[in-house]
């Protein structure tokens, strides 16, 4: 036991060893997100540190600056080489508290990178409006990312990763009860006219998923990926169609929501539930009592156009 043990912390000495494994125990913990930051930083570093092996005694505040050099004359953003140098932080902390050495100055303590704001990833309804009016009856990939984006938009929100994982176990009577794949929080949704219009086209008998997005709800994380990149790369389409002065992207529906919140003069409380944000301790305090209806009233305050826009064409149909 002692030998493996051994063995363990000798391979753990090792920088690219090291954080392989810290990868792996993200994926085993469900963190597949984070997972594949820690892969692409050690992608990154790989071919920065070239074939030989770095011992983690040997990072120095040197090593950390040329790396950040490399980083940047790739000509990444720098919100791309702010995250691979916080991963890479995040690594050397964890071999610090894990013993693995004991620094006696810290090499990122005199790093200072911070992220920049990103693009502008809301819309109006005007957007939304345009999105709704658009004929779409030729093109059926196209007519299926519109209403993925109109459902996760009437359902406050809903992030595509949740919405794509959704089962017929998630309703319950006129509720959509699911825990978010990337905070485990409950979030209960009250299944609208509109919503419920397009959960009737898209049902299936033959599949326990709510949308035919995957073919099964525990797929791989990279088949989930390709379907994320398919429904984005569609949406871009259709902002193009609509000369939309945003990308499109599955963010969009969510910040959309939570900003029309908030130009209705929506309190933060309420908004913080219905995102299922869990940051905020204050918030978080008020939310626990939370009438489910006061939620409800906000939702068909913001999306009543989507709502008589859905009904209306189903009754065409």
């Amino acid at each position: 036991m002692l030998e493996e043990e051994r063995k363990k912390k000798a391979t753990h000495m090792y920088l690219l060893s090291y954080m392989y494994c810290l990868e792996r125990n993200k994926y085993i913990s469900g963190k597949n997100g984070t997972a594949g930051l820690y892969r692409a930083t050690h992608n990154q570093l790989k071919l920065f540190l070239g074939q030989g092996k770095l011992n983690i005694k040997r990072i120095d505040t040197q090593l950390v600056n040329d790396f950040v050099s490399y980083l940047q004359s790739l000509n990444l953003s720098r919100n791309s080489v702010t995250n691979y140098i916080s991963i890479f932080r995040s690594v050397y902390n964890s071999a610090v508290s894990e013993n693995l050495i004991t620094p006696k100055i810290n090499p990122f303590q005199k790093l200072h990178l911070r992220p920049v704001p990103t693009f502008k990833r809301s819309v109006g309804m005007d957007v939304i409006k345009d999105m709704t009016q658009l004929n779409l009856k030729d093109n059926k990939r196209l007519d299926f990312a519109r209403d993925l984006f109109l459902f996760s938009f009437m359902a406050c929100g809903m992030p595509f990763v949740d919405l794509a994982h959704l089962t017929r176990s998630n309703i319950h009577g006129n509720i959509i009860i699911y825990h978010r794949v990337k905070t485990k929080t409950e979030i209960r949704v009250t299944i609208t006219p509109g919503m419920r219009r397009l959960l009737e086209k898209y049902a299936d008998k033959n599949s326990d998923l709510l949308f035919p997005v995957l073919q099964a709800k525990d797929v791989s994380y990279d088949t989930y990926k390709v379907a994320l990149r398919t429904y984005n790369r569609r949406l871009e389409k259709i902002g193009e169609k609509i000369h939309c002065p945003v990308k499109l992207t599955s963010y969009v529906a969510r910040h959309s929501w939570a900003m029309c919140a908030k130009e209705h003069s929506i309190s933060v409380t309420v908004i913080g539930q219905a995102l299922g944000h869990t940051s905020e301790k204050t918030t978080q305090f008020y939310l626990s009592n939370l009438d489910q209806s006061v939620i409800d009233r906000v939702n068909m305050k913001i999306t009543g156009f989507v709502e008589k826009w859905i009904c209306r064409s189903a009754t065409k149909n």
